[in-house]
């Protein structure tokens, strides 16, 4: 059988051997071949990556094939997927991300707020070039997208290209997980409703073995720890799941909890530990080190402190699925389609969807429960302004895109934001230039 050819772009990243890893795992009906781009800047990395991703595959002797491609047309040749893991700016422009907020008292986080419309920003128009490049070489290639934030990059191909695309997060299957172990059972017994955005999602019920639980699961309060080990904890998160019913993404504490955020974060950075990014940074040095070492051909325990557990097990259980003829229901960041009756077609959402060889459709939910509409609704808004302004380079639909997101707290605050972006990633934003 031919080769099923996977372009992993932004290879150079220190997740890549967690999905290396994943593929190692499992089996596939045809042999894999992985092929690693990354821009200049992250070659070394890149071919760091790539040895030790030999060695991984050596031990096992799976039948994987693991090349590079530093030219993208070429890396693009023949593939049947492309993961878009790549940052624009590297962990230098995440840091710049999360401190610039800080000066004006608001939350620094690399998907929510300020700091993900920076990124978002910097990241749609390469995105949409990348997804444009393989309408030429490989049309009829997925993408499965990682790339923060991921909901936004995915509409904004989606608008603005004809290539199938699909967004993946390992949150709504780290809390499957979460409600897996509060149950003592296997996470295939546990199948979790999602309604939302990416990184704004909510439980809206829980099925065990086929019946509904997630009501008494919340009168019984047993959610207050499960959080994603990589977001602060806000211990009143347990009264506010019981208010609303529903089980909030970890992300919604920036929301719910802004001020306990935010003082979380400033704290971290006052005391010497800097922010999440800088954290990674040094986490991510550590973990080249050990990728260098040709002695070590196994996944380091050291990555899970990276985050992005469960990375390759989503992405792996999507592209099994689009190469199946059995239907596979998963949680992914897709075209709303009818999902939801107040959001339009083409809005990206994280919902259930189902998906084979076909393609994928969304399950239809209905209207958006009434607690939580207002704020997914502005917040899609919000991501609609952001991606227009980003493709058009124009300072007033940024503005606005801003003003729409309920962390900005005001046009004054918007204003400096807008004005420290086109300052400090003025090589980033030709199209505002």
């Amino acid at each position: 059988m031919s080769e099923l050819k996977i372009t992993v772009i932004g290879a150079g990243s220190s997740y890549t051997p967690e999905l290396i890893d994943g593929f190692i795992k499992n089996d596939f009906a045809q042999p894999i071949q992985i092929c690693l781009y990354d821009i200049e800047q992250g070659e070394e990395k890149t071919k760091i990556i790539e040895n030790f991703a030999k060695r991984m595959v050596n031990k096992t002797k799976k039948n994987i094939n693991i090349t590079s491609d530093m030219i993208i047309e070429s890396a693009l040749e023949n593939c049947s997927f492309v993961i878009n893991q790549f940052r624009v700016g590297f962990l230098d422009a995440r840091i710049k991300d999360e401190k610039i907020p800080l000066k004006y008292g608001l939350i620094g986080q690399e998907t929510t707020g300020a700091g993900g419309f920076f990124n978002a920003v910097r990241t749609i128009p390469e995105a949409i070039r990348i997804a444009q490049t393989m309408e030429k070489i490989c049309p009829d290639a997925w993408i499965i997208n990682f790339t923060n934030p991921s909901g936004i990059i995915v509409e904004a191909i989606n608008r603005y290209s004809n290539i199938k695309c699909v967004g993946l997060c390992n949150v709504p299957y780290n809390m499957r997980i979460d409600i897996a172990k509060v149950l003592r059972t296997d996470v295939e017994n546990v199948y979790c409703e999602f309604v939302g955005l990416n990184h704004l999602s909510f439980i809206s019920e829980v099925y065990y073995m086929g019946k509904p639980i997630l009501q008494s699961l919340i009168d019984k309060r047993v959610f207050a720890s499960q959080l994603v080990k990589n977001i602060p904890k806000i211990e009143a998160v347990s009264d506010l799941i019981r208010q609303l019913r529903l089980i909030p993404s970890p992300y919604l504490q920036y929301f719910y909890f802004e001020n306990e955020m935010f003082g979380k974060i400033k704290r971290e950075v006052e005391s010497g530990k800097g922010t999440r990014g800088e954290q990674v940074k040094k986490v991510v040095d550590e973990l080249f080190e050990i990728y260098k070492d040709i002695n070590i051909s196994e996944k380091p325990s050291q990555l899970d402190r990276r985050g992005g557990a469960y990375y390759s097990t989503v992405a792996i259980q999507l592209i099994k699925a689009l190469c199946s003829n059995t239907p596979t229901l998963q949680v992914i960041n897709y075209c709303n389609n009818g999902a939801f009756s107040e959001l339009s077609n083409k809005s990206v959402v994280e919902t259930n969807c189902v998906i084979d060889y076909s393609g994928v459709r969304s399950l239809t939910y209905g209207s958006l429960p009434s607690q939580i509409k207002g704020l997914i609704l502005q917040m899609k808004d919000y991501e609609k302004l952001t991606i227009e302004s980003a493709v058009k380079g124009s300072k007033d639909l940024a503005t606005l895109a801003l003003l729409n997101n309920p962390l900005i707290h005001g046009y004054k605050n918007a204003a400096c934001l807008i004005n420290d972006m086109l300052s400090e990633y003025k090589d980033f934003l030709p199209r505002f230039n």
